[in-house]
C-alpha cells in the first residue's frame, strides 16, 4: 500500500534523512583516519630528544610543519612527548618499538604482547591518549621486516628467529595492542580477543569497565621489501587485517630512492590513506630526491603525510642543516599550497595565513 497525504511527505523527508545519514557516514570513513582534506598533504618531522631540534629544522625549512614524531620504547614515559607537542604547537605521533635502540634487548616479544603481559602499558597508553584529548598517530613497530628490529621474524642472514618472533606473533600482538588501545567497553574487548584465540585482559579493579576511546589512528609502515628479502619476509607476512589499520605507509631516503618499490607498494593496499613514515638525504646534498619525493606525493592522491628523519646525535647523517641545498628544496615544496601548516585543534589551525601559506582552507 502506497502512502498518500502528509503521511508520504513525511516518509519521504525520513528517506531523505537517512540518505543524508548515510551519506555523511561514508564521508566520515575517511576522516576516521584523522587524514587532512580537501587534497591536502600534513608535513612532518621527527623528535631527537632536544628541546631545539623541532625549532633548528623549521628554522632551516622556514616554516612550521604540523606533525611531530616521537620515538618511544615499550614502557617508557609519554610524558615528554605531550610537553614536546604542546610546545610545539604539533599533533603528536608515537613511533612505537620494543626496544629502545637497535643494538639495545627487548622489553618483551611479539609472543608476549599477544598473551597480554605487556596489558599494563596498554592500558597507560589508552589513558595517555585519552588524557591528551587531541588526535594522535601511533606508528606501531614501524620497519617490521627489517632485521634490525628485535620483533622483526627474521635475521640478517635469512635465517628464523625462535618461536617467539614469528610472523605470526607480530599479526596477533598487534592486533591485541589496536584492540586494546582504541578503548571500548571491557566486555566487548574480551569478547574480541577470545574470538581471536587470545587471552583476557585482566579483570578487577585495574581494568575499568569502560575504557575511553582516544582520537588515535594506527599506521602500519613496513619496508617496501624485506631486509633479509626473502618472500616469508615479504610486507604482507605482517599484515594484520585491515579492521586494525588506519594508514599505511613506508620509508624511502635519498642513499637508496627506490620510487619503484615505493609506487609497486603503494598500489599495494588501495583503500588506505599514504604516508611515508621516515625520509631524508644521506651522506649527500640531494635537493634533486627531495622534489622527486614531493612531486610523487602530489601525483599520488592518497597520499595525506610525509615525517622528515632527523636521526639521534649531533653526528648523525640525516640532519637538514647537513644539506642547506636540500633545505632550500624544501622550503620551496612546503610553499606549495597543499602543504597544510598547522593541523586542525592546533593553536593557530584558525588563521588561514599561518595554516595554508596565504590560501583559503579549502584552496
Amino acid at each position: 500500500m502506497q502512502p498518500v497525504g502528509r503521511n508520504a511527505t513525511i516518509l519521504t523527508l525520513i528517506s531523505v534523512i537517512a540518505l543524508a545519514v548515510a551519506g555523511a557516514m561514508a564521508a566520515s570513513a575517511w576522516s576516521k583516519p584523522l587524514a587532512p582534506s580537501d587534497g591536502r598533504i600534513f608535513a612532518g618531522v621527527s623528535d631527537t630528544g632536544s628541546k631545539s631540534d623541532y625549532f633548528d629544522f623549521t628554522a632551516a625549512v622556514g616554516r612550521h610543519v604540523p606533525v611531530l614524531q616521537a620515538f618511544e620504547p615499550w614502557g617508557g614515559p609519554l610524558k615528554e612527548a605531550k610537553q614536546r607537542w604542546k610546545r610545539t604547537d604539533t599533533r603528536g605521533m608515537l613511533s612505537l618499538s620494543t626496544s629502545p635502540c637497535y643494538e639495545c634487548a627487548e622489553v618483551l616479544s611479539p609472543r608476549a604482547i599477544a598473551k597480554g603481559r605487556g596489558d599494563n602499558y596498554l592500558l597507560r597508553l589508552n589513558r595517555f591518549l585519552v588524557d591528551w584529548k587531541r588526535p594522535t598517530y601511533v606508528r606501531l613497530l614501524p620497519e617490521m621486516n627489517g632485521h634490525w628490529n628485535p620483533y622483526a621474524a627474521f635475521s640478517a642472514d635469512g635465517s628464523s628467529r625462535d618461536a617467539a618472533h614469528r610472523t605470526k606473533q607480530f599479526r596477533r600482538a598487534w592486533r591485541r595492542i589496536v584492540i586494546i588501545v582504541r578503548g571500548g567497553s571491557r566486555n566487548k574487548i574480551n569478547d574480541r580477543l577470545t574470538a581471536m584465540g587470545l587471552p583476557e585482559i585482566k579483570r578487577g579493579g585495574a581494568v575499568p569497565k569502560q575504557l575511553q576511546r582516544p582520537r588515535v589512528a594506527f599506521l602500519w609502515v613496513p619496508q617496501t621489501h624485506g631486509s633479509p628479502q626473502i618472500k616469508k619476509n615479504r610486507p604482507g607476512a605482517y599484515w594484520p587485517g585491515s579492521r586494525y589499520v588506519d594508514w599505511v605507509g613506508a620509508d624511502i631516503y635519498g642513499k637508496f630512492p627506490n620510487f619503484e618499490g615505493l609506487d609497486r607498494f603503494y598500489r599495494s593496499r588501495p583503500r588506505f590513506p599514504f604516508m611515508i613514515g621516515e625520509w631524508s638525504p644521506w651522506d649527500s646534498d640531494n635537493p634533486g630526491f627531495v622534489d622527486a619525493l614531493h612531486e610523487w606525493a602530489e601525483s599520488h592522491r592518497r597520499v595525506k603525510m610525509l615525517v622528515y628523519y632527523q636521526g639521534f646525535g649531533d653526528d648523525n647523517p640525516f640532519m637538514i642543516h647537513r644539506y642547506p641545498s636540500s633545505a632550500t628544496a624544501l622550503a620551496g615544496q612546503l610553499d606549495n599550497g597543499r602543504y597544510q601548516r598547522y593541523a586542525p585543534q592546533s593553536r593557530r589551525a584558525g588563521d588561514p595565513d599561518r595554516d595554508s601559506g596565504g590560501i583559503s582552507p579549502n584552496g
